[in-house]
Order: structure tokens, then C-alpha cells, then sequence
């Protein structure tokens, strides 16, 4: 199995770095211990050394030198010496397929060329199918609402869990838990439009996208009010791995009541977000950063995020949607309760 490459944390209160640059090329064999790459932090700045051997893989959307990383961000992959045959890997760059989203056949000992080719098939319905819902998702009457949370205390209860919990916490869990407990007191926004009637839902299970190569998926933690943090980052880092190895199953991606889609890490400061029908609402999440806040009439930095809630109006109107966002919000500016309430 290709071994991932990613950005390591250089001290404690680090979140985001500079890569400087490979310090190995492309398709190089590593050894253990040995420098791959450079990184730069506010403090710091150090050659990382690999932890495991093999043939070192860039792929193409890898970030440039000088480019701002996060720490957990996917860098490349190292890949044993039995794992891709040549025509592999043509096929896979003439495809623009990443070569370490592919897997051999059950008891294979390598990837050829036929593995590429069946993802590259399943590829196909999956545009399609994803085509299919933006066509629907357009033709639902949205709405948006918009609000910044001060983010000070979620960023500061991260940081305190980081060594605590088994699985790394990301935002992504904090705020899934977050839009969890809203929908439990909101019930309204966990319904979906179907045969042109409003159906409830009884069950909490929230979507988070995620970008596999080529691909956007949405798999679906379940039943999140009812988990803790730690429960919800195990789920969805199993999640996202079934996806990233072509593995998800169906009921992986199914019955979400609520999407999160989340692009602060791309730097992205604000968007709105495209319905996933038949969900009534998805929550797009920017940048967290820190930009200026009036407090007791002066201007001072604070760390807020940015939220789009995107609504469809036939299941719930603005002041239903309106109160969903404020919960959101208010649960973000205390996010204490969101790691004590199992």
C-alpha cells in the first residue's frame, strides 16, 4: 500500500507552514532517514526525513515550492517496489489518474495497467452521476445566508485535543458535531423535498465532501449528534481512507441529512456551495484567519471563520434556516460543549 507523505507539526502552537521544496526527485528511490523535502515554519526551518523506504511519488496537483501548507496536508506518496508496473504508470499520467488512488486486484501483488482502467470506469458513472445532481441541485430554489463566528475558542480546543484523542481531530470533526446538535434543535433543516413533499428525517447523519483525485465524494458520518469527537474523527478519517483507496461503500455515501463543505485550506476565504440533493442545506466553511473585528467600538484582529449556509427554500424558510446558522454560530464561539456533550 502506498505510504502517504504529509506535512508534520515543527512545534506545538503550529497549524500552517511554507514548503521549500523536494529535496528528492520525483520517482527516486528513499531510504529510511533520509531528507525528502524542506519546510519552514514562524520558527523554524528543517529538512524532514522520511520514516519508511520506497520510490518517492510527486503527483501533479503536489504543492509548489513556497506554497502554504497545513499540517496533515497530503504531500505525495512512497511506493513499494511491487505496487505499479510502467504501463501503470503511463496509463495513469496520460489518464491524469493519481497512480496512489488506484489498488490492485483482491491478492494481486502490484497494480498494472487493468486496475487503472477499471477506475478510470468507475470514474466515468461517478461524473455523470455528479452531473446529474448539479443539474438538480440548480433547479432547486436556494437561498444563502452568511455569518462570521469568532473562532478563538475552536481553534484554541483543537489545539488542546490534538494529544489527547487516538485519532487527529480536525475542524471538519469539530464543526460536523457542531451542525449535528444544531439539526437535533432544528429539526425543520433535516428533511429533504421528495415527490414534491417535505420528508423528515428521524436520524442524524452529516456529509462531508471530499476531494479524491478527480473525484468529489460526500461520505456520511451517522448518527453524529449521538457521537463524541473522538468517535466522529475515527469515522471520518476510516471514511475518507475507503475513499481515497476506491474502497467506499454504499452506504458510506448515503442518507446525509446535512453537507459540510469546507475550502479554508485552499485558502479560500468564502463561497457558497451548490445544494447535494436531496439534502435541504449545506454548509460551506472558509478560511479560518484572523481579520478585523470592532470591539467596544475599536478595531482589533480576531480569528473568525467565515459560514454559507445554502438553503433550499421548499423544505425551510429564512427565519428556520436563520435560527439553524445562529446555533451553528454559537456553538462554534463555545465549542466546549461540543466536547462534552456525547
Amino acid at each position: 500500500m502506498p505510504i502517504a507523505i504529509t506535512v508534520p507539526r515543527l512545534g506545538w502552537s503550529m497549524e500552517e507552514g511554507t514548503f521549500a521544496g523536494w529535496l528528492v526527485p520525483h520517482g527516486s528511490p528513499v531510504t529510511v532517514g533520509q531528507p525528502i523535502y524542506s519546510l519552514e515554519s514562524d520558527k523554524v526551518t528543517m529538512d524532514v526525513e522520511s520514516l519508511d523506504a520506497g520510490s518517492l511519488y510527486i503527483p501533479d496537483d503536489a504543492p509548489a515550492a513556497g506554497a502554504t501548507v497545513t499540517v496533515g496536508q497530503l504531500l505525495g506518496h512512497l511506493l513499494q517496489a511491487d505496487e505499479a508496473s510502467p504501463r501503470a504508470r503511463s496509463t495513469a499520467q496520460a489518464l491524469g489518474i493519481d497512480l496512489a488512488t488506484v489498488t490492485a486486484r483482491e491478492g494481486a501483488p502490484r497494480i498494472i495497467e487493468a486496475d487503472v482502467l477499471k477506475l478510470e470506469r468507475t470514474a466515468a458513472p461517478v461524473r455523470a452521476t455528479v452531473a446529474t445532481r448539479m443539474e438538480e441541485a440548480f433547479r432547486a430554489p436556494h437561498f444563502y445566508l452568511h455569518a462570521d463566528a469568532d473562532s478563538t475558542a475552536l481553534v484554541s480546543l483543537r489545539n488542546e485535543l490534538l494529544p489527547l484523542l487516538p485519532t487527529r481531530v480536525s475542524y471538519n470533526d469539530i464543526f460536523i458535531k457542531a451542525v449535528a446538535l444544531a439539526l437535533k434543535q432544528h429539526p425543520r433543516l433535516n428533511a429533504h423535498w421528495v415527490n414534491n413533499s417535505i420528508s423528515p428525517r428521524t436520524q442524524i447523519h452529516i456529509g462531508l465532501a471530499v476531494d479524491v483525485g478527480d473525484r468529489l465524494l460526500v461520505p456520511v458520518i451517522r448518527n453524529a449528534d449521538q457521537k463524541s469527537l473522538a468517535d466522529i474523527a475515527a469515522d471520518r478519517a476510516a471514511l475518507v481512507e475507503r475513499c481515497r483507496q476506491n474502497r467506499a461503500k454504499r452506504d458510506d455515501l448515503e442518507d446525509g441529512s446535512v453537507t459540510l463543505s469546507n475550502l479554508g485550506t485552499f485558502g479560500v476565504d468564502r463561497f457558497q456551495a451548490i445544494l447535494n440533493p436531496p439534502q435541504s442545506a449545506i454548509l460551506a466553511i472558509g478560511r479560518i484567519a484572523q481579520r478585523p473585528v470592532v470591539v467596544d467600538g475599536r478595531v482589533v484582529a480576531r480569528l473568525t471563520v467565515p459560514l454559507s449556509l445554502s438553503v433550499d427554500h421548499r423544505v425551510a424558510d429564512g427565519l428556520a434556516a436563520a435560527k439553524f446558522l445562529q446555533t451553528i454560530v454559537q456553538l462554534v464561539e463555545a465549542p466546549l460543549r461540543l466536547a462534552l456533550i456525547q
